[in-house]
């Protein structure tokens, strides 16, 4: 991942494909942009997820605004990123925190998350490898002087001309689109793993070119994923080799270097840890070490240690049924193994998703794969179904869950219902009438501090839903929190 192959500056005639002097003014530049050492750059943005809009597939939802300064020796492979971010979704709060960190080990300082967390703490190799593939991305000349290059097809639109090549650059392949007018970079796009859809388009869009010490820099800078918006970048001043405190970036010899595995994990997907980031809720790790069972009802058990969100598993005579599938195919496997382990001679019957938001279904089509029928809204089954053919999973069985359903497979009915909501299309409760025990996601969080506002539209909701269905619940266990309780508890 990290090696640093140079442009090879010969097929710059060819990809550019313009006057003499423009050819020597780009190799000018190249030149310049080699020689960047360090830069400093300071911005004002907004986060967007895809993952979490009201309808699958929707408009992203806005889940931030920030201020940043980044320090980075490309070089180096050392950056220091001082971070303000005021999260508007799905809490108002302000967080303020730095990560300083080279290319194995690095920490945090601060508040970065809206769960406690210690003062200082190392950072995860996940973050380090998704936070520099970002540095990256979003320079594209410094990108393209640490670069080999390819060049491809001409096209136009609307009587401009375009030029598309492609750079290879630690251990990954990059498309670049140039502006044959003026040679600048208008868009670079790779390809990162997506958890519900596998391979997936991370791009970028470059604006507002200034010259920065020579060297154009983009001023202004949208993301996407699959052309879902993921962050909006206004750059407010760079400096090119800024005179730089060496105690800036320094970090002590002390820290671990982190697992280089989980390092290109975070490379291969940098917009999902960007994303939870942005939304004040970074999920670093695949969490694949603690698969625990709280047991709250009769054979009824909540599966903790997936981080902030857990699962619920159902025991039958005949099989199990699990509800959701918290963040990675990774986690899946996890808890699939404890489970064959404990009852090995029961199967995997039904996987039941509450809705669509990757916190709580990333892992599902592991699920799937081990055989388990996908039970879904019928708002979401071809969001879900569609994920898993392009993850390359077909013939998948799936029941689409109108107002309710009643599922009988494993020895034990279990009723699902639809809960109408503000928070997500199509979001369905998994209820066990013989225990009286239900599992709500987002909605209703037992053993979390309550909190006012939006959360609690969301547990009204969830109430309305319930009487209307008829549903007399006693324990509510939760996709977030410990334990359960009810709506009704003090």
């Amino acid at each position: 991942m990290m090696s640093q192959n140079r442009l090879v500056w010969t097929l710059v005639s060819t990809v550019i494909g313009v006057s003499g002097a423009n050819l020597a003014a780009a190799q000018s530049v190249l030149e310049l942009a080699k020689d960047v050492t360090s830069i400093r750059i300071e911005s004002t943005g907004q986060h967007y997820t895809p993952r979490q809009s009201t309808t699958p597939d929707g408009v992203s939802r806005h889940t931030s605004d920030y201020t940043l300064t980044v320090v980075w020796e490309p070089d180096a492979w050392r950056a220091r990123e001082e971070w303000g971010i005021h999260t508007v979704y799905p809490v108002f709060g302000d967080l303020s925190f730095t990560m300083t960190y080279h290319e194995s080990f690095g920490l945090t300082a601060g508040q970065d998350s809206r769960a406690p967390s210690p003062a200082t703490r190392p950072m995860s190799g996940a973050r380090i490898g998704a936070n520099f593939k970002n540095l990256w991305l979003t320079n594209p000349l410094i990108l393209a002087a640490h670069a080999e290059a390819i060049p491809g097809s001409e096209f136009k639109i609307e009587d401009r001309r375009y030029q598309r090549m492609m750079l290879f650059a630690h251990d990954t392949q990059w498309s670049m689109i140039l502006d044959q007018s003026n040679g600048l970079p208008v868009e670079i796009t790779t390809i990162e793993v997506d958890p519900h859809k596998g391979e997936t388009e991370h791009k970028v869009i470059f604006s507002d070119w200034r010259e920065v010490s020579g060297v154009p820099f983009p001023f202004q800078v949208e993301q996407f994923l699959d052309d879902k918006l993921l962050r909006r970048e206004t750059r407010n001043s760079i400096d090119v080799n800024p005179g730089i405190a060496p105690r800036l970036l320094a970090l002590s010899d002390d820290l671990q270097e982190t697992d280089e595995s989980l390092r290109e994990w975070g490379w291969s997907m940098s917009h999902f840890f960007l994303a939870r980031a942005g939304l004040g809720a970074p999920q670093d790790y695949p969490e694949t070490h603690t698969v625990s069972l709280l047991e709250v009802g009769d054979d009824i058990y909540q599966v903790q240690g997936g981080g902030s969100s857990n699962n619920l598993l159902i025991v039958g005579p005949d099989g199990l049924a699990i509800v959701d599938a918290p963040w990675f195919p990774e986690r899946s496997e996890a808890v699939l193994r404890h489970l064959a382990e404990r009852w090995p001679e029961k199967p995997l019957r039904y996987v039941i998703l509450t809705h669509h938001h990757i916190d709580h279904t990333g892992g599902f089509g592991g699920y799937v794969q081990a055989g388990a029928t996908l039970v879904t809204s019928q708002d979401n089954a071809s969001f879900f179904t569609n994920a898993l053919e392009r993850a390359g999973q077909t013939g998948a069985a799936v029941i689409a869950v109108g107002q309710r359903a009643t599922l009988e497979g494993i020895g034990r009915p279990v009723e699902v219902y639809e809960v109408i909501n503000s928070h997500a299309d199509g979001t369905l409760v998994a209820y066990v009438p013989d225990a009286r025990v239900a599992f709500v996601t987002d909605l209703f969080s037992p053993g979390r501090p309550r909190r006012g506002g939006v959360e609690a539209l969301w547990t009204s909701e969830l109430v309305a839903s319930m009487k209307y269905h008829g549903v007399e619940v006693e324990r509510y266990v939760g996709g977030h929190g410990a334990g359960y309780g009810h709506p009704d508890d003090d």
